[in-house]
């Protein structure tokens, strides 16, 4: 008996057509983000069988001068603005001054590219900069990662 093609029949087609009509449709807007991505290494491993030397062959992230520059300069600046325990416990906000530090220097826009008055900064980069902040405020870290992750950022790219 091949249990492949039994589960295939009696499990995974049973629920894949009951979710199906379970879900409501996709937005053009849902359609169009996900057409925007790549699988990257992920479709590896979602295949069950991921080629793992694919993995470890894979490149590792660099920062460029520019992007380092700005960790060890505003980022930097940032983290020694940011009291945790005021933040989280007394005034459960970001203070104005750090505010108007994220937006002077551009920290919404790292991941929006020049043309647009961004500072075009790679995934990495953005990484980088919450887990910088996120050792110092995780509120700070959201703030920033947040606009560059889910908001107006990726409907310019």
């Amino acid at each position: 008996m091949n249990f492949s093609e039994f589960r295939r029949q009696w499990i995974s087609k049973p629920v894949f057509h009951s979710m199906k009509n379970a879900l409501p449709p996709m937005s053009q807007t849902e359609k169009e983000a996900l057409e925007a991505g790549s699988v990257w290494w992920d479709a590896e491993l979602f295949s069950g069988k991921p080629d793992w030397k694919v993995l470890l062959d894979l490149p590792a992230s660099r920062l460029t001068a520019e992007e380092q520059a700005f960790i060890d300069g505003p980022v930097e600046q940032l983290c020694a603005m940011l009291d945790d325990w005021d933040i989280t416990h007394r005034r459960l906000d970001l203070p104005e001054n750090v505010w108007a530090f994220i937006k002077q220097h551009k920290f919404f826009g790292m991941i929006i590219p020049k043309a647009y008055g961004g500072l075009e900064f790679s995934h990495f980069a953005h990484s980088a900069v919450v887990v910088k902040l996120a050792s110092r405020s995780s509120t700070a870290a959201v703030s920033v990662m947040v606009p560059n992750s889910l908001g107006p950022a990726k409907l310019l790219l």
